[in-house]
């Protein structure tokens, strides 16, 4: 039995990369033939090359570069590349099972621009009938989703054998176009944290901030107005600095939250990566966004949801920052709902 994967492993992104890596090392450690389907959707990876090639932005080709590194080291990826819906279909048929997700593969935006018309493939639309079809933890990356699309994508779903979702909103709309799914974590919460330390490897801790913000999004009022405020009154700022997008590789991302006294971020994974490593933290939701209930699903399932401030106040902060978080009662939490995912995989891909 071999199982193909398909996912934003191609995406310039931390948690993008480390979710890819993580359920394929979960599948692999549990017996299972698995790889990577390298489908690069080519009008959207090209155009991004073009735009900082043009605008000339070495931290982003510098990103991608060491990115790139940790791919060709960490991840089985197939040899064979597919740039289309179209490559897909008439191509891609060497699995017994397909599995779609983690991330916001299921993003409406992508579904109706990355090519000429709406694009199915990450709805597994280029299975034949005869293989089963599975969602792990796939995200909308939103609330709902517009009429056209729904209409779109209930013919797609209706066609796998199990869907699962990682938030509330995902599991409401699936429900919406009469499927059934059940909610899961986030792949990189289904390995244990040695994992991610080897990950790290020799990477000095002097080397890391003591202050993680790890913000996306330049125009995040609130979240960067907190970070200074954090950083000027807890942190000597003659010897410290804040991170600001610097393009590190994964090793080193993961180093620096593992390390960091305190981390600040509106980021999913950053929030997942400080529940990995036990590193207190605070969570500033995205701004005028409807991607925010991934985090608040998490957060409100570790019983963590009182670590949000959606707006500065420096009481508040001050209470977070001095709070020791109870790291015992969210593991027992943790542990159990790892434990319902995995179930949920297992019985999914059935017997080896």
């Amino acid at each position: 039995m071999k199982i193909g994967t398909i996912t934003f492993h191609w995406a310039t992104n931390y948690g993008a990369v480390l979710q890819a890596f993580a359920l394929q090392k979960y599948l692999k450690d549990h017996g299972y033939e698995t790889e990577i389907i390298n489908y690069i959707p080519f009008n959207i990876t090209f155009k991004q090359l073009l735009l900082n090639l043009k605008t000339f932005n070495k931290d982003a080709l510098l990103k991608e570069y060491k990115i790139k590194q940790f791919r060709k080291y960490n991840l089985d990826i197939s040899k064979k590349k597919y740039y289309t819906n179209r490559g897909l279909i008439e191509g891609c048929q060497d699995y017994d099972i397909f599995i779609c997700g983690s991330d916001q593969v299921w993003n409406e935006w992508f579904l109706m621009n990355s090519e000429k018309k709406y694009n199915l493939s990450y709805y597994l639309n280029f299975v034949d009938d005869s293989k089963k079809r599975i969602s792990y933890a796939t995200s909308f990356g939103s609330n709902e989703l517009s009429n056209e699309a729904a209409k779109i994508v209930k013919k797609e779903l209706k066609r796998f054998s199990e869907i699962s979702v990682r938030e509330n909103s995902g599991k409401k709309i699936v429900e919406s176009l009469e499927c059934n799914a059940v909610r899961v974590l986030d792949p990189t919460l289904l390995i244990d944290r040695n994992i991610y330390d080897d990950v790290i490897g020799k990477i000095k801790e002097k080397d890391s901030y003591q202050l993680f913000s790890y913000i996306l999004h330049d125009d995040q009022k609130t979240a960067h107005k907190i970070n200074q405020y954090i950083f000027e009154r807890y942190f000597d700022t003659t010897t410290n600095k804040i991170y600001n997008k610097e393009p590190i590789g994964i090793p080193e991302w993961l180093s620096n939250i593992k390390n960091a006294k305190f981390v600040v971020t509106n980021s999913f994974h950053g929030v997942v990566f400080s529940i990995v490593f036990q590193t207190p933290f605070l969570v500033v939701p995205v701004e005028n966004s409807g991607m925010n209930d991934r985090m608040l699903t998490l957060l409100n399932s570790l019983n963590l949801n009182n670590r949000i401030v959606d707006k500065f106040e420096k009481q508040k902060i001050n209470e977070l920052y001095s709070e020791v978080i109870d790291w015992d009662s969210v593991e027992q939490r943790l542990t159990t709902l790892k434990r319902n995912s995995r179930d949920f995989l297992t019985k999914a891909i059935g017997n080896k």
